[in-house]
């Protein structure tokens, strides 16, 4: 069990680089464009679809990520004056719909990516891109917060100080 643990560790920290990769790629790429376009040279013809698809997988990647460090959003100045025994089944059942979203919204990204493979859909813009791409990082994205929810849901055993921190 402790190889497939660190093996997901791995994978999730890795998604996180790739996101803050993707970020730092389009900062470039929209820095270059501008440049070149107050120049009156010939901008870079893909960078607008480039950095739409690029904010999509840093936003797919880096979830997961914040989830594990409970940088996700939770508003709870109002259930936090409740009683403990409330507080906490609040925050589980917030987890829980929380898994359940995401596992439900990540399932049906999977599937409009399948469709738009079969139907061999193309995103066409300035560049052509497969119409699968953005519909499987979200998959993905939304899949892996939802394991990240249970993660925290089952390590934690809905202890109510370890599940919401002071974010990253």
């Amino acid at each position: 069990m402790r190889p497939l643990a660190r093996a997901y560790d791995f994978l999730i920290i890795g998604f996180a680089v790739c996101g803050a990769a993707a970020l730092a790629v389009s900062t470039v790429l929209i820095v270059v464009d501008v440049v070149l376009r107050n120049l009156g040279l010939p901008p870079v013809q893909a960078a607008s679809a480039l950095v739409e698809y690029a904010m999509l997988a840093a936003t797919a990647a880096g979830s997961p990520w914040l989830v594990r460090r409970k940088g996700h959003v939770a508003v709870d100045s109002l259930i936090e004056q409740l009683p403990r025994p409330v507080y906490r089944a609040f925050v589980v059942g917030g987890m829980l719909l929380s898994i359940f979203v995401c596992t439900f919204l990540g399932w049906r990204a999977a599937m409009l990516a399948a469709d738009a493979i079969a139907r061999g859909a193309t995103d066409i813009r300035s560049i052509d891109i497969p119409g699968w791409v953005a519909y499987a990082l979200l998959s993905v994205g939304l899949v892996l917060c939802a394991t990240e929810f249970l993660r925290l849901l089952i390590l934690r055993g809905g202890d109510v100080e370890a599940q919401h921190g002071n974010g990253a």
